[in-house]
């Protein structure tokens, strides 16, 4: 308070102008060893200056992050901030566009496989048009971007005799009510059509897939919310005042779609209906989510049968991996 010079020619705010470097600031908005205020002036004069600055407010934080998503927050912020500025690794970012945005996924879809607006790849066949699943890569398996098709599953009984009753017209919406039986029947054909290996996948092998997924077409969608076991059985029953047998299904891919940034997307693993797999067994189960049960794993909801599709895989099955 004596001389305030002194405090000037020692204070490093006012030597800002000198900065170099990119500079990430992170503060706790609850911090008592260091005033927040302190922080956001830095950043502040950082601006005026012109220097590159992020500021990150952790609220209700002390001096250091203390919540697991505040802890991962910093050091993801820290890892891109060293790619970006040191290393120099980093993709130049457009900050307008806001991944996930509706149209981060329009451009992600565009290069999805579709015939005559219908999701699938055209495969000719006696002189017929059929629709068969696109399959994109994971590591070593060929999986299928969607659950098979009204109109991939029609093929079947446009190909062959009649193999069961599927819905007119939404061509696009996932077959359902489908049973392990059809679901392996429709795998052999696919394989004997194309002369490729078509079949179910194992759960071992896909696991890893359809776990920790984000919220699709679920009963959560419909309900408005994260619903109980009792909610959940009342809103099965009020969604039978709808029309049709499985009147929550929405066409596939309606939802965002799996994948990192350099993936191509794998759709409704979380939801819509539930995919038959199989066990190293031979026997099958049912797995992902569905449209008419929570998205909650710990719900412990059996799909009804009219929410239950299936997937299909492409390539010969590797061994079981050693327990």
């Amino acid at each position: 308070m004596e001389d305030p010079q002194l405090y000037i020619k020692k204070s490093p705010f006012f030597k800002m102008d000198k900065v170099q470097a990119p500079v990430l600031i992170f503060h706790g908005s609850a911090d008592r060893n260091v005033p927040p205020a302190q922080s956001w002036s830095f950043f502040r004069a950082l601006e005026y200056y012109g220097k590159t600055v992020k500021f990150v407010v952790f609220p209700g934080e002390p001096h250091g992050p203390q919540k697991l998503t505040h802890q991962i927050r910093k050091v993801e912020d820290e890892v891109a901030w060293f790619d970006k500025y040191f290393f120099k690794t980093a993709k130049p970012e457009n900050e307008a566009f806001k991944k996930d945005s509706p149209l981060d996924v329009a451009l992600r879809a565009k290069d999805v496989g579709t015939s005559a607006g219908n999701y699938g790849v055209a495969f000719s066949s006696k002189g017929k048009s059929l629709l068969i699943p696109e399959v994109v890569k994971r590591g070593d398996l060929e999986i299928a971007r969607f659950e098979v098709t009204v109109g991939q599953f029609q093929g079947l009984s446009r190909d062959q005799q009649p193999a069961k009753p599927t819905k007119p017209n939404g061509y696009n919406l996932p077959a359902e009510n489908v049973s392990l039986a059809d679901a392996k029947a429709y795998a052999a054909w696919l394989s004997t059509l194309t002369s490729q290996a078509w079949r179910l996948p194992y759960d071992d092998e896909v696991k890893d897939l359809y776990e920790n997924r984000d919220s699709e077409n679920t009963l959560d969608y419909w309900a408005g919310y994260a619903p109980n076991p009792e909610d959940a059985a009342r809103l099965r029953e009020k969604a039978k005042e709808l029309a049709g047998t499985a009147p929550l299904l929405k066409e596939v891919g309606s939802f965002h779609g799996q994948g990192k940034d350099d993936e191509e997307p794998i759709y409704d693993l979380g939801g819509n209906v539930a995919e038959w797999v199989l066990t190293r067994d031979g026997k099958g189960k049912v797995i992902g989510g569905s449209a008419d049960c929570p998205a909650d794993p710990k719900s412990n909801c059996t799909p009804a049968p009219e929410y239950v599709g299936f997937r299909v895989v492409r390539g010969a099955a590797k061994p079981a991996p050693p327990k």
